[in-house]
């Protein structure tokens, strides 16, 4: 082959490799020039005194201003976001883009990759917990939430994180039977189930509101049915932009590359006429407590709503976002409601990726709700 014709077709091929740097070199360059000139006009505008830029408040004032004079800052991140998802197939840290549109959270990848997790720790910090309630006669059960990257493996690149999220998720459960705590078995329903229909949402770290009824349905197999005969419906549908696809592009370019929002139903659990109200005065009459991640908090998933329907039974929803597994726990060890109207069962929500969190276990309760 001509020298030439090797330099040409190599020159081609590394276009795309090449054409982001330049392009993001340029635009930094003209940016920055407009951000130094305007500031060289405004001076006067930033903090006189030396401690100002000792606490932060001209840092502040700076990142204002900077954000005042380039309008065009977010929407050339969303750009440069978008072109470096189009032509190499990646995001900022925070997300791993798996094949055919798929978005997979880093923490499941890291949850096996980056630290190995200590499941004698994990059995210890669920293990006292067990034991907090089982001194108030309360029983505990587990519900351990196997990875995205598990469930829909054929999306994912690295073959071994699957089996990886797989194995972990299998140890966990052998770890708490063999400690005398009990736990559901939720993943084999949802490999079942995933020909019914999406279990997880593509740019989403989250499950469906299906998935979050498999999972409800192997709990009330698992524990019974009380007498209440709850019926599901279908609320108003909901855009939801993936909290993962934020970590590539978002507003209007999200669609243009393929990760738009998607649509999701949520579903309330609506109770028979002639059933017994709740006691007013608080959840004396709720025999089930949930507790647990954004994946029971969310209404969107409607696992409390689901469980509601499996179990026969009002459920208590003390999950809360953005904290984890383990301090929602916490919480509720602390709480009034278990100090004046202690459940029957807890339900403990808890996708194993957190397993792989080095400090997931070091918010402990109070003493007092020890002793």
């Amino acid at each position: 082959m001509p020298a030439t014709a090797f330099s040409a077709r190599s020159f081609a091929s590394a276009a795309p490799a090449f054409a982001l740097p330049v392009l993001f070199l340029g635009y930094a360059v003209i940016a920055n020039y407009e951000f130094v000139t305007g500031l060289g006009r405004d001076i006067a505008e930033l903090p006189k005194s030396a401690s100002a830029y000792l606490n932060g408040e001209a840092a502040i004032q700076i990142d204002t201003y900077y954000k005042k004079i380039m309008p065009h800052r977010l929407p050339s991140i969303d750009a440069m976001g978008a072109a470096r998802y189009l032509a190499f197939r990646e995001g900022r840290p925070g997300v791993v883009v798996g094949d055919d549109g798929w978005l997979f959270s880093k923490e499941e990848f890291e949850a096996t990759l980056k630290r190995t997790p200590d499941l004698a720790e994990a059995v210890a910090g669920v293990a006292e917990v067990h034991d907090l309630l089982a001194a108030k006669g309360i029983e505990l059960v587990v519900v351990p939430v196997p990875a995205k990257a598990d469930i829909y493996r054929e999306h994912v690149s690295y073959a071994a994180v699957p089996t990886d999220l797989e194995r972990l998720y299998e140890d966990f459960r052998t770890v708490l039977d063999n400690a005398g705590i009990r736990t559901i078995e939720t993943r084999a329903p949802l490999l079942e189930a995933k020909a019914e229909g999406q279990l997880f949402l593509t740019t989403d770290t989250h499950w469906t509101p299906l998935g979050a009824e498999v999972v409800a349905d192997a709990v009330g197999k698992a524990l019974g049915k009380r007498d209440i005969s709850y019926t599901i419906a279908d609320v108003a549908p909901v855009e939801r932009e993936g909290d993962l696809s934020k970590f590539i592009v978002t507003g209007g370019l999200a669609p243009l590359v393929g990760l738009g929002p998607e649509t999701v139903v949520p579903r309330e659990a609506v109770a028979p006429p002639d059933a017994a109200p709740a006691d007013i005065f608080g959840p004396s009459a709720i025999p089930f407590v949930l507790t647990g991640t954004s994946y029971s908090a969310n209404p969107q998933w409607s696992f409390g709503e689901s469980l509601k329907v499996s179990l026969g039974s009002d459920v208590l929803n003390l999950a809360e976002e953005g904290k984890g597994p383990v301090a929602p726990m916490w919480a509720f060890l602390e709480s009034d409601t278990l100090r004046d109207t202690p459940p029957e069962v807890v339900i403990w929500e808890f996708p194993v990726r957190y397993l792989g969190q080095p400090r997931l276990w070091e918010t402990q309760p109070a003493q007092e709700a020890k002793e």
